[in-house]
């Protein structure tokens, strides 16, 4: 029965999985091969399933071991973030906080919590990463980070969201252009403009998103690769190789060459927000006064009354 599944097994199949050699995955382990195969053996039959194929030659996983590899190391990572968190909760030792920022925003746009955060839990190191959405999603779902400021309209499955803000895109182009000299742009002004766009993998959602808003104005933009560093964008169009369409925020990284005009009432619509992710089976214990904070932050911009 699997109810008898312990985590000792869990950690024998992971070696084993990552050696596929018994041998091998023994001495990692410090123990000698015959316990090592019955452990394995017997769970086996508790799961019900076969998980290695043994040859002459060594293992290899079976589909159902390969099914099962990635769900326990999800697993044995819980179980040791759920220890750090226990020892933390006693005061005696800390542990890590990773929060991940989009890199499409200018950070000065989200809540700046951090050092709130880290003056709250002084025994715990509070690490950022700048990603791009997608990636920090993917982060969050594998146990590797704890929250993130994220792009809406980014896939999200299995997390909770919570709406932190939402910024009208503005277009940035070549001052020396003569479209510079309007104070407001449309998008009938764009149509014959080289313009600098990101790729769909990158974020399909918003992607799609954005797409969707182009096909019913029968805006058909002429895309040019958009380079990863938003400081190298703002260079390629201070050189006039083409406009983009960017944040509100970003207009605070002053480039030399470079403009920004608003896009006319009717034309700007089309907005890029930002969102908190967070899996809501996280046991941190920074994570629920980070995501009152992060709540708190908001409410007082939208009212301009602070917290007491």
């Amino acid at each position: 029965m699997t109810n008898s599944i312990d985590l000792r097994q869990l950690r024998y199949f992971l070696a084993v999985s990552e050696e596929l050699n018994f041998g091998r995955a023994a001495l990692r382990l410090h123990i000698s091969q015959p316990p090592l195969s019955r452990q394995i053996q017997q769970l086996e039959e508790q799961l019900g399933v076969a998980l290695f194929l043994r040859g002459k030659s060594g293992v290899t996983l079976t589909e159902a071991g390969l099914a099962f590899l990635p769900e326990v190391r999800l697993s044995l990572r819980q179980v040791d973030k759920a220890i750090t968190v226990a020892r933390a909760a006693t005061g005696t030792e800390g542990g890590q906080f990773v929060l991940g920022y989009t890199t499409v925003f200018d950070r000065s746009a989200i809540p700046d919590v951090v050092d709130s955060l880290q003056q709250r839990f002084p025994e715990w190191r509070i690490i950022s990463k700048g990603r791009h959405s997608t990636r920090l999603v993917r982060d969050i779902q594998n146990g590797n980070m704890d929250a993130a400021f994220i792009g809406l309209h980014t896939h999200t499955e299995g997390l909770t969201v919570e709406t932190v803000l939402e910024e009208p895109l503005v277009v940035a182009l070549p001052t020396a252009h003569p479209l510079a000299k309007k104070r407001r742009l449309s998008f009938d002004d764009l149509r014959n403009e080289a313009l600098f766009w990101f790729e769909r993998r990158l974020n399909p959602g918003f992607y799609d998103h954005c797409q969707a808003f182009f096909n019913r104005i029968d805006f058909k933009p002429n895309v040019v690769p958009e380079p990863p560093d938003h400081h190298i964008l703002l260079g390629l169009i201070a050189q006039g190789q083409g406009f983009g369409l960017l944040p509100a925020s970003l207009q605070k990284v002053k480039r030399q060459g470079v403009s920004f005009r608003a896009l006319k009432e009717g034309d700007n619509k089309l907005s890029m927000g930002i969102a908190l992710a967070y899996a809501q089976h996280n046991p941190s214990p920074v994570l629920r006064p980070f995501i009152e904070l992060v709540r708190a932050k908001i409410r007082t911009a939208a009212t301009g009354v602070s917290p007491t």
